[in-house]
């Protein structure tokens, strides 16, 4: 077995080169679960899956929040929580959160595990949670994304409570935007709102909040 994914490796939480076969080598096996993955450019990168309360309170408001807006809005919507993406022999990503939605929405059959991107399409929004990950999120992550060609990436850093939305061009090509179009209508001042009220308030009061904004 491969050690580079033992707790106490510094190989963690960096790009290192290696070839597709020993990539998939290590994040198929049993002792990487707890670890997220990523193969970009002939390099891997793998990440603790965090455990901290701030990232898991953020996570978990950003996947109410963009459920429920869907919801009220009715745009057809299915989310994948820390979901595998993979392009054999040349990519693999697994963000945070990631979204089919409008006519994607039931892309994905039922019982797939990996997500296979020869067989399926790309997931239409991707979000990474940043708590101590943010300069890499930033940077390669958001390299590799515009890419692939996804239609949005998040980035939704922990310690500020701010949200950086791109919309990625079919050329690969990325803007910053303040609405969301792959979820029209979505204000994301309204979203860092929301993650601001959750440093004080539970999940049911931000959420009767949210309700408020999204109907009004």
């Amino acid at each position: 077995m491969n050690t580079l994914l033992k707790p106490a490796s510094n190989h963690l939480n960096t790009w290192i080169s290696a070839p597709w076969t020993e990539f998939v080598e290590i994040c198929d096996a049993p002792d990487s679960a707890k670890c997220k993955s990523y193969y970009y450019k002939q390099q891997m990168r793998f990440e603790d899956i965090s455990t901290g309360s701030d990232h898991a309170k953020v996570h978990m408001t950003v996947i109410m929040s963009v459920g429920l807006f869907a919801s009220i809005q009715g745009i057809p919507l299915n989310g994948h929580d820390c979901c595998s993406y993979r392009q054999s022999g040349k990519t693999e990503f697994q963000p945070d959160v990631s979204y089919y939605i409008g006519d994607n929405a039931d892309a994905i059959a039922w019982g797939t595990r990996i997500i296979d991107l020869e067989q399926y399409p790309l997931p239409d929004l991707v979000i990474e949670i940043s708590d101590t990950t943010f300069n890499d999120d930033l940077g390669t992550k958001r390299l590799q994304y515009e890419e692939l060609g996804i239609k949005e990436y998040w980035i939704v850093n922990v310690q500020t409570m701010k949200i950086y939305v791109f919309a990625i061009a079919p050329d690969g090509s990325s803007h910053h935007i303040r609405q969301s179009l792959v979820l029209s209508g979505l204000k994301l001042e309204i979203l860092e709102q929301a993650l601001e009220r959750s440093r004080q308030a539970n999940q049911s009061t931000v959420t009767a909040w949210l309700m408020q904004q999204f109907q009004g």
